[in-house]
């Protein structure tokens, strides 16, 4: 995009009040009115935006104002989400709508030398099946339950996966698709896209948790995602809740990953019911083994969040994942753990429910950080 600064500061308005007047622009930008009349009129040009309904003026009767708003059209993004059992593909428009999916086991890649160009061709056939050209494609943004570097470049480790190590992602997408490519951790893409588009729009300090495979969480403090020293802030699953635990794939021990986790659940009611009825159907008949795995597990993840509520002191915490679907029990205890353990204070402020996307958090994540970073929404 050849956009100046001032050009993106009103398109970034415009997409974020969604329908806005040329006088509230100029309002809420600080540039005069006729500044802020040829602005648009070049962003109209481009079919950067478009203009809307006509309002009434404040203050001039009968002096109608035009409404403006984003070209839904104007920009297409690919989303890729990384994960421990899946990578999910997803086509949208500006706006977000997302117009065609799909999902890869991640047991595809096992033993594949050449993991990006095995993802390159995952990528193509998504896009043929679809009939999308991929020169249409305007950005793509790539969330990875993982370690990435300072630069946003490579992939460092998947902790759950073998051999996703220091895999420049973003030079060899970007070669492929010849368009800007964006990479970043997943709980912070989950966390940008609850700031932007989803529950936490309005919201300073929030903490975003997703369970699958690992857990992953993405912290934002006054309107700031945290990262970190070397860039691993947000590392729930690998916080410990059991010293005498046992090992985590990490090389610690008792990590939170080896108690919330839904195949750790499954484990622990095997553990203690043998009789070989699936978690799922013994939870439906509340069966004791199934209840009891479930209140460990709540328990454990309630008592890292406990942690993480007494020391960053949010106002919401955003939930998600396949087992507060299918085990609300685990979420119900986590809240009462963290309402038992957290700060009285903290507890005050506090809110605990599911996130905006759910199963979907990790892809939405994708596609805002692609359209967050083209056109400078965020910071």
């Amino acid at each position: 995009m050849n956009l100046s600064e001032t050009q993106l500061s009103i398109l970034k308005l415009i997409d974020l009040y969604g329908e806005i007047s040329r006088k509230q622009l100029a309002l809420h930008s600080g540039l005069s009115q006729p500044a802020v009349t040829n602005i648009t009129r070049e962003l109209i040009d481009q079919k950067y935006i478009l203009k809307g309904k006509e309002t009434d003026s404040a203050g001039r009767a009968g002096r109608k104002e035009v409404l403006l708003y984003a070209n839904a059209d104007r920009f297409r993004f690919l989303g890729i989400d990384i994960g421990g059992y899946w990578i999910r593909f997803a086509i949208s428009d500006n706006k977000l709508n997302i117009f065609h999916q799909s999902i890869t086991p991640m047991h595809e890649f096992i033993n594949v030398p050449d993991k990006l160009a095995a993802l390159t061709d995952h990528i193509n056939v998504f896009l043929q099946e679809h009939g999308i050209a991929a020169h249409t494609i305007d950005a793509i943004g790539v969330g990875v339950t993982g370690i990435i570097n300072m630069e946003e470049t490579h992939i460092l480790n998947i902790p759950n996966l073998a051999d996703w190590d220091d895999l420049p992602v973003v030079s060899v997408l970007q070669n492929a698709f010849h368009c800007p490519v964006f990479l970043e951790e997943g709980g912070r893409t989950m966390a940008l896209a609850e700031r932007l588009v989803g529950k936490g729009k309005h919201v300073d300090n929030f903490i975003v948790v997703n369970i699958g495979k690992g857990i992953v969480a993405g912290l934002m403090l006054s309107k700031q995602l945290v990262y970190g020293a070397s860039n691993v802030g947000g590392l729930l699953g690998h916080v410990t809740v059991d010293e005498t635990g046992r090992q985590c794939l990490c090389g610690n021990y008792g990590c939170l990953e080896m108690f919330g986790t839904y195949q750790m659940i499954e484990e622990k009611f095997a553990a203690l019911d043998n009789s070989g009825i699936s978690l799922e159907d013994a939870y439906q008949q509340n069966n004791k083994a199934a209840m009891t795995a479930c209140i460990e597990a709540g328990n454990a993840i309630g008592i890292a969040l406990s942690n993480v509520v007494n020391l960053i002191n949010p106002q919401h915490i955003y939930l998600g994942g396949r087992l507060f679907e299918t085990l609300p029990l685990v979420f119900e205890e986590l809240k009462r753990t963290i309402q038992l353990r957290a700060n009285r204070f903290a507890n005050v402020v506090l809110s605990i429910e599911k996130n905006s996307f759910g199963d979907m958090e990790g892809l939405y994540g994708a596609l805002t950080l692609a359209k967050s970073k083209l056109i400078h929404l965020y910071p």
